[in-house]
């Protein structure tokens, strides 16, 4: 009889089922912490997502939003499109109203000031892009088209024998039938950056990244989310900790510009970090879960292709390195603000350019008053909330950021340009870093003044570090 071989401590065989010990152990953790928590199929599902738990009551009103405003782009690409334009008109009114009731209605019940940011980001991007579709686009009768991406631009090409070396981008025609009408207004009205749920084309509002990005194949796609899904969660398992750490002083509306400067500086960047993986969570969380279910993987490119703290400009940082989820809207209402401009002043290159930007940050400005006046009086308290709701540290960020790039332009630009490329890069990044800490407080007075940083706000409920340390997986 031939006795089994001994299993070393520090051998692979033994290290693999102590592993398969750990990790059964921590799933029957999880399950009894959900089941005491009585969380539900969708509780489970939103571990990572705690903030899209919209109430169910919420859905008529938008859900009848959306049709509306996909039946307008629709109404864009018909033959006679322009005689449609007074009924687009007339029902962006309802469509408007809808979407305000969706984002700010107190009949339906919301349990987390996240909550409450979420759907108010959701209803005020509604509303401009309803502005954009039934009204600004009156202004210049433009119309979005799809884009062919570079490879299969190169593919459309070599077949008609075009030099692909030369190819200008390959702008596809609008849509003739009533199905890929339909398409194209679903696709338009739920893209946010200019991505395609089509993998081989793009927005022409799209960002170069969008353009240019060639996923891999299905299987890594998943994989590489969802590790990086999972070092996020790590990440924002540690900010939470350290938020937790701290008692804020919310009484006077100022709790971080009158902290110690060291902990202004610590505080501006926790809270850089924190909207950072309020992005990137999600995205992750939903390219697992489309590409998962059949979606092409090239529709879903990271939301932050660069890291946000290395840009080094200002104006590279809000043009490249920072999110282009309102890009477009942006640009097409601050298009309608030039529009009204006297003659005079649209002969100036630089100074529709200024206005631009100005416009373009006050809409910034107005989505980030309004979405934070939307969290209830009693939530907010003691936050000051002086004029119609509005707190000042919201307008400081946003209005000071056209002077930041401003004295970029026309101060360090010009001061840092004698200088060897090195240390011209340099001066201009350690200039935007001083801007955006400096200036970043007043965001964070308003972000910890409408009390985002309570205990009862948590990034994810899955907590791998409170789970080791505490034995307390789900917060």
């Amino acid at each position: 009889m031939v006795s089994a071989k001994p299993v070393l401590r520090n051998s692979p065989e033994y290290l693999l089922t102590q592993l398969k010990i750990s990790l059964k152990g921590v799933l029957n953790r999880l399950a009894t912490d959900m089941a005491a928590k009585n969380r539900s199929a969708i509780g489970i599902a939103s571990l990572f997502l705690p903030n899209i738990l919209i109430p169910p009551e919420s859905y008529p009103a938008i859900t009848t939003a959306l049709l509306i405003l996909g039946f307008c782009v629709y109404t864009t690409v018909l033959p006679k499109h322009k005689t449609w334009a007074p009924l687009r008109i007339g029902l962006s009114i309802p469509a408007i109203f809808l979407f305000i009731d969706f984002g700010w209605s107190g009949a339906y019940p919301r349990n987390k000031r996240g909550v409450h940011l979420g759907m108010g980001t959701a209803a005020f991007y509604g509303i401009m892009k309803v502005i954009e579709v039934c009204w600004v686009r009156e202004l210049d009768d433009e119309r979005p088209r799809w884009v062919l991406k570079p490879q299969i631009s190169k593919k459309v090409a070599a077949s008609d024998k075009k030099e692909s070396e030369d190819m200008t981008p390959t702008v596809m025609p609008l849509p003739q039938d009533t199905w890929g009408r339909i398409a194209y207004a679903f696709d338009f009205v739920t893209t946010v950056r200019g991505a395609s749920w089509y993998g081989d084309r793009v927005w022409d509002f799209a960002p170069p990244y969008l353009y240019n990005y060639s996923a891999p194949s299905r299987a890594r796609h998943i994989l590489f989310n969802i590790a990086f899904l999972l070092l996020q969660t790590l990440a924002a398992d540690c900010v939470d900790i350290y938020i937790k750490s701290i008692a804020w002083d919310r009484t006077y509306g100022t709790p971080v510009t009158s902290l110690p400067i060291p902990l202004q500086i610590t505080t501006v960047l926790i809270v850089g970090i924190q909207t950072m993986l309020g992005l990137t969570l999600p995205s992750s969380s939903f390219a697992v879960i489309a590409v998962s279910l059949g979606s092409n993987p090239s529709s879903w490119a990271p939301i932050l292709t660069k890291f946000p703290f290395a840009a080094p400009t200002i104006s590279e940082f809000w043009s490249t390195y920072w999110h282009h989820l309102f890009r477009r809207t942006w640009r097409r209402m601050a298009s309608g603000v030039i529009w009204c401009l006297p003659g005079s002043f649209k002969t100036n290159p630089t100074t529709v350019r200024i206005i631009r930007y100005t416009a373009i940050f006050f809409l910034s400005s107005l989505l980030h008053v309004v979405i934070l006046a939307g969290i209830p009086s009693k939530w907010a308290y003691p936050m000051p909330r002086p004029f119609l709701g509005v707190d000042a540290g919201t307008v400081k960020f946003f209005f000071t950021q056209p002077l930041g790039l401003i004295l970029e332009a026309a101060v360090v630009f010009p001061l840092t340009e004698k200088f060897e490329p090195y240390t011209r890069t340099e001066l201009r990044r350690t200039f935007g870093w001083m801007w955006f800490l400096f200036t970043g407080r007043y965001w964070c007075d308003a972000w910890i003044g409408h009390g985002l940083f309570d205990p009862l706000e948590v990034p994810v409920y899955f907590s791998p570090i409170r789970g080791l340390l505490y034995d307390q997986w789900i917060v």
